[in-house]
């Protein structure tokens, strides 16, 4: 999850990085010649700010969302299949594997091969 966010800043700063690089090549030129926007390019280059907002905006929220989540606390069933012997446990989300999941009081719970569980949302 931390590769996601590094890589995203990554290209955020990789793009205003170029865009300042392609800014002190246009001022260099500018000495020897005025240089001219025309409204497409000066349109152009706001959607282009416009975009790297949205997606930056995006990707914070989505993190949020996902953080969220991730903390959410369920009650989690374990359930023999050959007895119906049913026990209850709370846990977070992010806690619960394929065959064990941590209790919210720390307790480690491993899922025998004839169990299954059941997770229900608070």
């Amino acid at each position: 999850m931390i590769t996601k966010i590094l890589f995203t800043l990554l290209v955020i700063i990789g793009t205003i990085m170029f865009f300042k690089g392609k800014r002190g090549q246009q001022i260099q030129q500018s000495s020897r010649r005025p240089v001219v926007r025309s409204e497409n390019e000066k349109m152009f280059r706001t959607g282009a700010y416009l975009f790297m907002l949205f997606m930056v905006i995006s990707a914070l929220a989505v993190f949020f969302f996902k953080l969220g989540d991730d903390y959410a606390e369920v009650k989690v069933h374990v359930i023999n299949t050959q007895t119906g012997q049913r026990a209850s446990y709370q846990a977070e989300n992010k806690d619960i594997k394929s065959n064990s999941f941590i209790t919210l009081e720390g307790r480690t719970v491993y899922i025998a091969d004839i169990e299954r569980i059941e997770i229900e949302p608070k």
